[in-house]
Formats: structure tokens, C-alpha cells, sequence
């Protein structure tokens, strides 16, 4: 998980959708009123996207890759659940863009299904890492081997049972969230393994910048200019490179952090 650095930017569409139907004071007023959101032009979608540099509030997933390659979509995602924090419904800090659109649904249940839909109304802001929080990246750690998830070794039982239950609200070890980190570290990993036997070290650097730099891209749902984006499963990939990895983003794209 990395931090995503939110601004209250005065979205139009918000704005217009709260003086339409006021500040909700009960589940049932937020859902009708959310409902009624209109996002004109989709102004907020590439809103969230270029704050969250493409990427899915929780699983890191590329969203533009993940749309083109399988298909899979997103969906306006409150942090906390507008089920229990109504008044929170057009609260632009308490929206993110996660994977997994309604469409999705039918085919990603039970198990299977992962991220801001999975996580329902069970969240419990004392235990919820979020992804907002500056040193949310400081509670898991990824595993080449297998692509799991998992809290980081020397943690505080108290902060290891936070990373557990973040990690179970959002089914972050889901079977299709696992193969992809296999699929990606693994491949990372062999080419990292390969060019250091060549003893190719400054092809080395020029893979982590390839890996952990933005690019200027376009999301295929939006008519907006294309916009800096991170490839996906990016605390991952950095843990990969360690300190050259740290080097490399601090020379190139230091604010992302």
C-alpha cells in the first residue's frame, strides 16, 4: 500500500450533488444521494486517478493496465463507508478510485472479490491502515515467492493485528491479486538476477526507472490527456530494488512519496 496525498481540489460535480441533495445524515439518505452523483465528464474519476498516479487505492493495480489487459473496471470508493459515515458521502477526501467496477461483481464474489468492495460496512477506523496515512507502507511487506501480502516482521502486536485486519477487510491476498504479484515479481526478479550476473549494474538502474518512474499515460475510460501514472504494485517492485530503488525514485519523482 502507498500513501495517496489528497487535496481538496473544489470538484464541480461534488459540489453540485451536495447543494442537490445535502449533507446526508443516515445510510439510507447517503445511498439515495449517492446514487443521484452525476460525474459530468468524469472530472473526478481522472481527478482521483492523477492523485493516486493510476494506480488502485489498495491493491496498487494499474488501473488503465488492468482495464485493457482483463477487462476489469473501478468504482468511486468512500474510505469510510458512507454506510456509517453518511455525512462523509461528498467529502472529497473521503473518496478514492479502487478497483473492481459494479459490473465486476458478478464475476469476482465471494473469495474472489477484493479491494473497496469487498471491504463493506465492516471497517473499523481504530484498525483500517488507510492509504492516506503517511507511513502506511511501513505495515506490509510482499513475497516474490508465493505474492502474498503479509504484515512486516518486527512490528508491534498492535500494529501487526492493524496490517492483519487491513489485509482481511480487503482480501488483499485474493487469488487473482496473488497470481498478478507472482506473475510481476517474478519477472522483475529473474531480469534483476539475470543483468547482475552480466554484471550489467547500470542496466540495473535503468530497469529501476523504468519500473518505479512515471510515465505519461492515458486511462482508456477517459477523455482527459494522458497523465502521469506508476506501474502497478509499486511499494512491491521498490522493495526489490532496496536502496537503489530508494536512490532512483528520490532523483526522479521524489514528491510521490
Amino acid at each position: 500500500m502507498r500513501r495517496i496525498k489528497k487535496q481538496v481540489r473544489g470538484n464541480a460535480n461534488l459540489a453540485a450533488a451536495q447543494a442537490n441533495n445535502g449533507i446526508p445524515a443516515t445510510h439510507d439518505a447517503a445511498r439515495r444521494a449517492w446514487k443521484n452523483f452525476r460525474d459530468n465528464r468524469n472530472t473526478l474519476f481522472h481527478q482521483l486517478l492523477v492523485e493516486q498516479f493510476g494506480l488502485c487505492c489498495y491493491t496498487e493495480l494499474n488501473l488503465a493496465d488492468i482495464q485493457n489487459t482483463h477487462g476489469i473496471g473501478s468504482h468511486f470508493e468512500h474510505e469510510q463507508p458512507k454506510s456509517l459515515f453518511p455525512t462523509r458521502t461528498f467529502d472529497e477526501l473521503n473518496l478514492l478510485r479502487s478497483a473492481l467496477s459494479d459490473q465486476d461483481l458478478k464475476t469476482y464474489t465471494g473469495s474472489a472479490r477484493f479491494a473497496g468492495h469487498h471491504k463493506g460496512s465492516l471497517y473499523n477506523p481504530n484498525l483500517f491502515i488507510s492509504p492516506q496515512s503517511a507511513n502506511c507502507r511501513d505495515y506490509f511487506v510482499y513475497l516474490p515467492l508465493d505474492g502474498s501480502i503479509q504484515p512486516k516482521s518486527g512490528l508491534s502486536a498492535a500494529d501487526t493485528a492493524k496490517a492483519d485486519y487491513t489485509i482481511t477487510l480487503l482480501n488483499l491476498n485474493a487469488p487473482f491479486l496473488i497470481a498478478e504479484r507472482r506473475r510481476w515479481l517474478k519477472e522483475i526478479e529473474d531480469e534483476i538476477t539475470r543483468l547482475i550476473n552480466d554484471n550489467a549494474v547500470e542496466a540495473v538502474r535503468h530497469l529501476a526507472e523504468c519500473e518505479l518512474t512515471l510515465t505519461p499515460r492515458k486511462h482508456p475510460q477517459l477523455i482527459q490527456p494522458a497523465f502521469a501514472q506508476l506501474r502497478a504494485f509499486h511499494s512491491a517492485t521498490r522493495a526489490l530494488f532496496g536502496s537503489l530503488g530508494e536512490q532512483v525514485i528520490q532523483q526522479h519523482c521524489a514528491h510521490i512519496d
